[in-house]
C-alpha cells in the first residue's frame, strides 16, 4: 500500500471547509488508479500496475458553493483476493465511485455487488457510476448502465484519463456528493 498526499491547486489562503472520503470501487483494471492519477498528479500511463490492497490520494479542491473541499480519495484493489482487506476501508466513507471499463463487457457484471459490499460497511452513501476509457471502442452498453444507474438513484459520468475527458468533473461531483451526505448526517 502506498500513500501519496500529493496536493494540487491548492488555494493556501483558504480554510479547508469539509473534509470528504471518497472511494472508488470496481473490478480490476477498470482504470480507477489512472482516473486518480490523472486527477491528483495531472499524469498517466498506459502500462497497467495492479493495486496493491489500496491506495490513497488526497487533493484540495473548490466545490462550487462549497468552497474549498478536501477530498480523500481511496483506491480499492478490484481483485476478488483483497475482498476481505476491503471492507474496513469502506468505514466512514462519504461517497462512492463505481467504476467500469466500456472496453469491458464483464466489468458490469459486478455493479451491484459492489454497491452492497460497500454499503453494508458505510449505508446510504451515495454512488457515482463512471464509465472509465471511453477513449476505446464501446462493447459494453452504456445507455443500458446509464439508465440501471438512474434508476437505482445514482448519478452517470462518462470519463477517460487518457484525454483528461471528464475527470475534474468526475472528481467535483464526487466532493459534492460527499459533502452534501456529510450535512445530512448531522
Amino acid at each position: 500500500m502506498k500513500n501519496l498526499d500529493k496536493v494540487k491547486t491548492a488555494p493556501v489562503n483558504e480554510e479547508i471547509r469539509f473534509h470528504v472520503k471518497v472511494i472508488l470501487a470496481g473490478d480490476g483494471a477498470v482504470g480507477k488508479s489512472s482516473l486518480l492519477r490523472r486527477y491528483v498528479l495531472d499524469d498517466f500511463s498506459e502500462e497497467h500496475k495492479m493495486t496493491k490492497g489500496m491506495d490513497t490520494y488526497s487533493k484540495l479542491t473548490r466545490v462550487p458553493g462549497l468552497g474549498v473541499v478536501k477530498i480523500h480519495t481511496w483506491d480499492l484493489a478490484g481483485q476478488p483476493q483483497w475482498s476481505a482487506v476491503r471492507e474496513s476501508f469502506y468505514l466512514g466513507s462519504h461517497a462512492m465511485a463505481l467504476v467500469f471499463d466500456v472496453s469491458q463487457p464483464e466489468t458490469i457484471q459486478h455493479l451491484p455487488d459492489w454497491v452492497r459490499e460497500c454499503r453494508g460497511k458505510a449505508p446510504n452513501i451515495p454512488v457515482l457510476v463512471v464509465a472509465s476509457k471511453i477513449d476505446l471502442p464501446f462493447k459494453v452498453p452504456v445507455a443500458k448502465i446509464a439508465r440501471w444507474a438512474q434508476d437505482s438513484g445514482y448519478d452517470y459520468i462518462e470519463t477517460s484519463a487518457k484525454n483528461k475527458y471528464n475527470v475534474e468533473a468526475m472528481f467535483e461531483k464526487l466532493g459534492t456528493m460527499g459533502v452534501n451526505f456529510t450535512l445530512k448526517s448531522r
